[in-house]
């Protein structure tokens, strides 16, 4: 996973929009902090970036708790939507137990946002 701010914070902006999430600011606050010159304060935002990735990760979890129990093909045509593989999809139901389904999803809308983040950085980098 990168460790860019601005692609991170991107990408939970897109999943985001893609679950009608609603985030809210501070799970994007702080995103754009300069590293400052004290080595604590570095760890602190680190820490801080690592609290917003896990508790974004918590509200898209309960997001497709409540879609496998309500909309199961809504978030079928989500999964399409985000490019998530089919193939690792069937995979996450398959071979893991129900409470761990939706964790195993989360994993994989997050892993594709940012490669999709990272690819879109570099061709604008790049270009």
């Amino acid at each position: 996973m990168t460790n860019d701010p601005s692609i991170q914070a991107d990408s939970r902006k897109l999943i985001a929009a893609q679950f009608d999430l609603d985030a809210g600011d501070d799970l994007d606050a702080g995103d754009d902090l300069d590293a400052g010159d004290d080595l604590d304060a570095g760890e602190d935002q680190a820490q801080d970036v690592e609290n917003r990735q896990e508790a974004f990760r918590a509200l898209l979890i309960g997001r497709i708790v409540s879609l496998l129990s309500n909309d199961p093909e809504r978030l079928m045509h989500i999964l399409y939507r985000v490019d998530v593989s089919e193939a690792l999809a069937a995979q996450a139901f398959r071979e893991n137990a129900p409470e761990h389904i939706a964790p195993a999803l989360a994993d994989l809308i997050i892993e594709r946002q940012l490669a999709k983040a990272e690819t879109r950085a570099r061709y604008r980098n790049n270009g």
